[in-house]
């Protein structure tokens, strides 16, 4: 995995026609990588498969207001779905950034969104909220020993 470049930008942007992860994680626009570049309290990758960009995960760093790793986004492009990737950039992000001294992992869905509820949970992550917050998420978390 490497840091999120401009380059892969247009052909990230190429994977929201799919309707489902447009509607999950969209709008995918100038401004969501303005963000994600000038980033300091967190990370975005790009997963490669040879020179092939497969996967794009985001995450924030401990700090202060949540002690823990916080996954911000997880897409894996549309055509090449249901092959485990998404897993295993999960897994490559956790074994590079679990500290000796921070340890937990969480992340949030919406409640709708049932595939990403199953792929966490296939993963190993638990869901520990009951009650969806006013905007329709759930918390999931994981902890790494």
């Amino acid at each position: 995995m490497l840091k999120f470049k401009p380059e892969d930008f247009e052909e990230y942007k190429s994977w929201y026609k799919d309707v489902n992860l447009a509607k999950e994680l969209g709008p995918m626009d100038k401004e969501w990588l303005n963000a994600v570049l000038k980033e300091k309290d967190g990370q975005e990758y790009s997963a490669f498969n040879k020179e092939n960009l497969v996967a794009v995960v985001g995450i924030k760093f401990p700090n202060t207001e949540h002690p823990y790793y916080f996954i911000t986004d997880i897409a894996v492009k549309p055509s090449l779905k249901n092959q485990r990737i998404g897993s295993q950039v999960l897994q490559k992000l956790i074994e590079l950034h679990t500290l000796k001294h921070v340890r937990s992992w969480q992340t949030v869905v919406n409640v709708r969104n049932v595939e990403a509820k199953l792929f966490l949970e296939r993963n190993g992550w638990i869901c520990k909220t009951e009650v969806p917050d006013e905007h329709g998420m759930i918390t999931f978390e994981l902890y790494k020993r």
